[in-house]
């Protein structure tokens, strides 16, 4: 006491202050309870004696607080001392285990809201460690593109071949630049194996600048050579077994015959390059291939660079500007500018069209994280919620504790020690849906295949970590409202009206908030349902129906045709490059002869008979089932290719000659009636057909029988006649184009999943409310019923306030959501309906049926309760 003692201070004149001070605060305290009292002395002096016992406490805390603040030891046992922190634990498990039914809806509520957060947490820690297996992540460097023509502008992975050309003979400042290449043929065969293998072509310094292991081989020399190969073992053991594969010859479609030259050891899943095969690169630059050293040519093309130890990007970056300035100087409608993405800064990565593996970009996970964040947060609420609404039963409890010398930092730490605690048994909970929700999680995503979600060490310690992060941030609103309250205030006959409001405000509101991101998510759910059936019904103008789409794989094709007609079940056998209404088109530019300007047009291969199997309507002309057929160079239109070059009418545009890409010309033979060649999501725009039977990839086989695996079956068997050993692929043409807005699918399992855990956690919300409100309410239930209100009315009673919180948040919730998506959703299908009554009406009704249910299986419970039982301690 000596060293706290202010100067000239005895130690019988530092009781006294110790007093003196003590009363001043009693004194102020006292006067913030008299005051709202003032003008009700009866009321007070009627209730001397309880108030009297309040004065008593006061003083006592007062003085105790003084001589604890003046003992030497005052500050060494602090809030965080290890005593008081097991103290803490041992308070929060007996006060958890008391209270069983509102730990339960803690727990459950905040596990619900953690499953999800920890499948996030488990994909970003997979993500961050994308690519870092590489000896030189740190300086390998990929050339990203920006390109700027008359329609749009666009950021691509991909950039020009000759570029690196360009780089490796004219800029000493880099060590090494790779070309890639993602065109090999995805078809090998191999004596009478066929299988598909994903790869591309390398150059011979593509294993020197990337750690993938060469396991058999020479790394130096695997690559030199046109025609090498290199296998992965998995690919390897698909293909020979067991055998030695290294020095086999095996042949991948119209690419010719390989040999292998060494096995790769399988590359991690965490890479941005996925492959089976790589081949040389040398190979696109022999006789039988066309050479590839355009500036406009973007497609499948990469360039890597691998810059020295200490670098900077600056010298390169201001090279790569100029020589685009130079390489596209006389181009009057099309620019482009080249930048540096770092090899870690791939994936995840800045969105970019054209990747060659996996396309992990912010954007995605912005989004993902966003959803996390609106399921985790109401759970939090429901904590903070559920806690303040209790404040009432605990206010006595808090200002005994103050008044026995709690300090504020001690109450605020207490309340934050059972909030964990709660986080810590939700953790085991939300791990177990966690292993239920990952499987169907993993199928909705399109890169599956390289993404593992199998926890880590690392990942269970970013667990445990939030896990205490989130025990902090959901007990924080509670503890922080418990440890402000003054003990005059805690124990009051009743507490002031100003902190019930505003605890009852923020609990309403927190309830509002929560059923509102129900509703939507539950409108989410039925309007992209709706969408969904209203395009697969829509009418595409072809036919669809009993059409069986038949891959190729390389079969001669008039071959595959002649023999597949001879089943008795096929009406009429087409050939066709892709599949009409799913996107599998290409696009490609055209110039009328009289004019200099040029159009992006699409375009399919198809054989004389494809646009008759397929039910077109010709406006004028013919198709290729005429004399036009037996030329190569005829094509069939669409309407839009009519108003793209401002031709009048059907009959003008027959005959009119086109220039493609490489001077190629064709005549118009006939114009189509405009379909959709694409997806719905794209608008319809300029379209040809191009016969070209040596460029088909699937037979179109339409087909009529009552039995239809016995069909199948047959032409499974003719087939094998015509491709050997060869797996007979196919697919129904309907069943393709429902395949193609499989995204909407995906969209309904990720708000269906998330509706789920909103509607969960605001219905457990909503018990805990109400199962404590009407806990409180009981002895006012049991007097109106002894005054001789029926159930009903009881029931109504109790329940009006909850259902007025439903209305609210249904008005809240229908205008956001549907400016959601008829503002940013659905406008990104240009085909798509509008938002319909129908749609809310559902949604509603879905609503309130958990909400009514959940509020009506408590309050009519208590209103059938038999009043003598609630009122037989009055």
């Amino acid at each position: 006491m000596n060293e706290l003692k202010p100067p000239g201070f005895s130690n019988r004149l530092l009781t006294w202050y110790c007093h003196a001070t003590a009363l001043e605060d009693l004194l102020g305290d006292l006067e913030e309870l008299f005051y709202d009292d003032a003008r009700r002395l009866p009321l007070w002096r009627a209730r001397w004696k309880y108030n009297r016992r309040v004065i008593s406490l006061l003083f006592s805390y007062a003085v105790k607080k003084r001589k604890r603040k003046a003992s030497p030891g005052y500050y060494s046992y602090t809030a965080y001392h290890p005593a008081m922190l097991k103290n803490y634990f041992v308070i929060a498990t007996r006060s958890l285990a008391k209270h069983k039914f509102f730990t339960i809806i803690n727990v459950l509520g905040i596990a619900v809201g953690m499953s999800i957060a920890l499948l996030l947490i488990a994909m970003l820690s997979f993500l961050w460690r994308y690519d870092t297996f590489h000896t030189n992540k740190d300086r390998i460097y990929r050339v990203i593109s920006l390109t700027h023509d008359k329609e749009r502008a666009r950021a691509l992975a991909s950039a020009p071949s000759v570029l690196a050309s360009k780089l490796a003979s004219e800029y000493s400042g880099i060590e090494d630049v790779v070309r890639i290449r993602a065109t090999l043929p995805r078809e090998v065969v191999y004596g009478n194996n066929a299988l598909t293998l994903e790869g591309f072509y390398a150059d011979a310094n593509f294993l020197t600048m990337f750690t993938f292991p060469l396991l058999k081989g020479n790394p130096a020399t695997a690559l030199n050579k046109p025609h090498t190969l290199l296998l992965t073992e998995s690919a390897a053991a698909r293909l020979f077994g067991g055998a030695e594969a290294v020095g086999k010859v095996i042949t991948m479609g119209d690419d010719g015959d390989f040999e292998i030259t060494g096995i790769l050891k399988d590359h991690p899943k965490n890479s941005h390059l996925q492959f089976e095969a790589i081949a040389s690169y040398n190979t696109l630059e022999t006789a039988n291939h066309k050479a590839v050293d355009s500036w406009t040519d973007f497609r499948n093309s990469y360039v890597y660079t691998l810059l020295p130890e200490q670098h900077s990007t600056q010298g390169i970056e201001d090279y790569l500007g100029k020589v685009a300035h130079d390489a596209y100087a006389t181009e009057k409608k099309f620019t482009a500018q080249f930048e540096l993405q770092p090899l870690l800064d791939i994936a995840p990565g800045r969105p970019l069209s054209n990747q060659q593996s996996v396309e992990w970009d912010y954007m995605s996970l912005s989004i993902f994280v966003v959803l996390t964040l609106l399921i985790l947060i109401p759970a939090c609420f429901n904590y903070a919620n559920l806690s303040i609404a209790r404040a009432l039963k605990r206010m006595k409890e808090i200002g005994l504790r103050k008044v026995m010398g709690g300090q504020r930092d001690q109450i605020f730490v207490q309340f934050i020690v059972e909030t964990v605690l709660i986080a810590m048994l939700a953790l085991l909970v939300s791990y177990y849906l966690f292993t239920v929700a990952k499987p169907e999680f993993m199928n909705m995503l399109a890169d599956a295949s390289a993404l593992d979600l199998t926890p880590t060490w690392q990942t269970y310690v970013y667990f445990f970590v939030f896990t205490l992060v989130l025990g902090f941030m959901a007990g924080v609103i509670p503890a922080m409202y418990f440890a402000r309250l003054k003990p005059v205030d805690a124990l009051r006959p009743r507490p002031s009206s100003g902190r019930v409001l505003s605890a009852a405000g923020i609990r309403k509101g927190m309830l509002v908030l929560q059923f509102a991101l129900s509703l939507g998510f539950i409108l989410s759910v039925v309007i992209v349902l709706s969408q969904y059936r209203t395009t697969v019904h829509h009418d595409l103008g072809f036919d669809q129906q009993n059409i069986l789409d038949v891959d190729l794989q390389g079969v001669d094709p008039r071959l595959a045709k002649q023999q597949l007609e001879t089943h008795p079940a096929v009406q009429q056998v087409s050939l066709s490059s892709g599949i009409l209404g799913t996107g599998d088109v290409e696009s490609v530019w055209v110039k009328r002869e009289a004019l200099t300007d040029s159009s992006e047009v699409f375009r399919m291969f198809t054989d004389e008979h494809y646009i008759q199997n397929l039910g077109l309507t010709i406006l004028g002309g013919s198709d290729f089932s005429h004399e036009a057929w037996q030329h190569k160079n005829a094509v069939v239109v669409n309407e839009e290719f009519l108003k793209a070059f401002h031709i009048a009418d059907a009959a003008t545009a027959v005959g009119q000659t086109f220039e493609l890409p490489g001077g190629e010309a064709v005549t118009v033979a006939g114009v189509l009636r405009n379909f959709h060649y694409t997806s719905l999501r794209d608008p319809i725009r300029s379209f040809f057909f191009q016969y070209d039977t040596t460029r088909v990839l699937y037979a179109n086989i339409k087909i009529a029988t009552t039995d239809v695996y016995q069909t199948i079956t047959g032409l499974e068997a003719i087939w094998k006649n015509v491709a050997g050993e060869k797996k007979f692929t196919s697919q129904f043409f309907d069943d393709e184009i429902q395949e193609a807005y499989s995204f909407y699918f995906s969209m309904v399992k990720i708000c269906a999943y998330l509706g789920l855990l909103a509607v969960t956690i605001a219905c457990l919300g909503l018990l805990g409310m109400v199962v404590f409100t009407t806990e409180n309410r009981m002895k006012e239930v049991g007097v109106r019923k002894v005054m001789g209100a029926s159930t009903l009315a009881v029931t109504m009673l109790l329940s009006k306030d909850f259902v007025r919180l439903m209305v609210i948040a249904s008005l809240i919730a229908v205008p956001l959501t549907w400016l959601f998506f008829d503002k940013l959703y659905l406008p990104m299908q240009y085909y798509h309906n509008d938002i319909g009554a129908m749609e809310i009406v559902i949604s509603l009704a879905i609503l309130f049926a958990l909400g009514l249910v959940t509020v009506l299986s408590q309050t009519l419970k208590a209103a059938k309760a038999n009043p003598v039982d609630t009122l037989r301690s009055e």
